[in-house]
């Protein structure tokens, strides 16, 4: 009877890196007065992707750089900017197919500016990274019928794709600045996670965003001033295809360009009525335990198989938490009588991985101070930049993962020290999940051939190796499993090595 192999489709999924590129955007923005801008006190820029696809072997994508520049003029009055310059790529990749799905992020990595006239120049460089979920259709041999063939099973645990979570919401936040306000300059904000919560059909995402607000007061002496908020937000996204143990990797970001402000201003406080556009985006996995074919052979013909090896996700988890970050900066040649405010908080990381089982995060945070010279009575600014190393334990990760790291900037506060120096701290606020994958390979194709030569041996005696089973001997002796078991009932399982093993064939004699 020949061999009859039964196949099954199964789905896998992985998340792949496929590279990192980088944008130059620059734009001249014009003064907002009828002055000649005479300083930049600070400027910040923040990207965003609105639009990714795939085609062919590109990714295709499309963003923004929303730039804020706060300036002084020749008649020493304070104003600002703000102006989005749109940017798109594309990033070609031999590893991109039809079906899988592109993950584009940006940062800005660096910003400058150059004062000419009535304008400002400035030029920000956005580093953006591509990545692809990997979704793989293949075909695993699942049962074998026939008399004399035997066959090993395993189960497998594989990944498959559930689905984008993904959701743009926005969410007002009335902020009390108590202080004599004549006009809000900026406002900008870092967006954090705090805890995403995986159900059936949705996930529940509590977060929040560090935001500054930048101003100057009423009266004879207008100042530049800076007040910090963290304001938060619970949200629930929901997708058909997820379950209670699902693996979600999250991304939220805000589109500083689309932030709405209302200011109501009395004589002694001011409301900054904030409408912050939020965008969620969550990378769902579910975990299916599979049961193929691993090995077979047959003891009256030669096998002919096509293996298929592929790269199935594993989740790890996630992680929260703080950490705090300080700098300093000294002043050659002006004295710093009163710190007036942090503005332009920024973090840039650099890097993140696994190492000894624990997240390392590094990167830069600055923020620029602006501070109060008595004697000139003039505004300057300086930026800090504040280097960082994080290291935290991580449970059920080995060095093989990789982070989805998400990072936020808040509670940033300066101090003068002797007239000359500036102490800066802040905070840190860290969201990670983390991924790996697994090697795993299955059978696709399956053919009997030639028949196997008969052997003329009846009775062998075979030593046991090390790491040895019953499944490697049988088909090394070619012979039913069960009936070696059944020749040996005496033997102890797991073998262990060395043991003797009588192997008995009974053989046909004809006259």
């Amino acid at each position: 009877m020949a061999i009859e192999p039964k196949f099954e489709k199964i789905s896998t999924a992985n998340r792949v890196k496929l590279g990192v590129t980088q944008a130059v955007i620059e734009c001249k923005l014009p003064a907002n007065d009828e002055g000649e801008i005479t300083k930049v006190l600070c400027a910040n820029a923040k990207s965003y992707i609105c639009n990714t696809e795939i085609e062919g072997k590109e990714v295709k994508f499309n963003g923004n750089v929303n730039f804020q520049v706060i300036y002084e003029n020749d008649a020493k009055e304070v104003n600002s900017l703000d102006y989005t310059a749109d940017f798109k790529d594309k990033f070609f990749s031999d590893k991109i197919s039809g079906g899988n799905i592109a993950i584009v992020t940006s940062g800005v990595v660096d910003i400058n500016t150059a004062i000419s006239g009535r304008d400002v120049k400035v030029v920000a460089i956005v580093e953006i990274c591509v990545e692809m979920i990997e979704h793989l259709e293949l075909t695993a041999l699942t049962t074998v019928e026939g008399a004399s063939v035997y066959y090993n099973t395993e189960t497998v645990n594989v990944s498959t794709f559930a689905g984008v979570l993904s959701d743009k919401f926005e969410t007002n936040y009335d902020i009390e600045i108590k202080d004599n306000v004549s006009k809000v300059l900026e406002v900008s904000c870092s967006p954090y996670i705090e805890n995403v919560t995986v159900f059936e059909k949705y996930v529940k995402v509590v977060g929040g965003a560090n935001v500054d607000i930048c101003y100057i007061t009423n009266g004879e002496q207008q100042l530049l001033r800076t007040h910090q908020s963290k304001v938060d937000f619970a949200q629930e996204v929901a997708l058909d295809n997820l379950m209670e143990n699902s693996c979600v990797q999250s991304l939220l970001d805000v589109n500083n360009s689309q932030i709405k402000v209302t200011t109501n201003i009395d004589v002694d406080y001011a409301v900054v009525n904030l409408n912050l556009p939020f965008t969620y985006t969550g990378y769902a996995f579910n975990n299916n335990d599979v049961e193929i074919i691993d090995d077979v052979f047959s003891t009256t013909n030669y096998l002919k198989s096509k293996t298929e090896s592929f790269d199935s996700l594993v989740c790890g988890g996630s992680l929260t938490l703080e950490n705090k970050v300080t700098g300093n900066v000294e002043s050659d040649d002006v004295f710093m009588d009163e710190v007036l405010g942090t503005c332009c908080n920024a973090v840039t990381v650099a890097t993140t991985y696994i190492q000894d089982e624990s997240l390392i995060v590094e990167g830069v945070a600055s923020t620029t101070v602006m501070y109060l010279n008595k004697e000139t009575n003039n505004t300057y600014s300086t930026m800090v930049e504040m280097p960082f190393s994080i290291s935290e334990k991580a449970k059920d990760v080995d060095d093989g993962f990789v982070p989805v790291v998400n990072v936020s900037l808040g509670e940033v506060s300066a101090k003068v020290r002797r007239g000359k120096e500036l102490d800066v701290s802040a905070t840190l606020f860290v969201y990670a999940d983390f991924y790996g994958s697994k090697c795993e390979a299955v059978i696709s194709e399956l053919e009997e051939v030639e028949e196997k030569p008969e052997s003329n041996t009846v009775l062998t005696i075979y030593v046991v190796k090390p790491n040895e089973t019953i499944w490697e001997i049988s088909k090394r002796l070619n012979i039913n499993p069960d009936s070696l078991l059944e020749q040996n009932a005496n033997v102890e399982l797991p073998l262990k090595g060395g043991e003797k093993l009588i192997v008995y064939k009974q053989r046909e004699t004809v006259f």
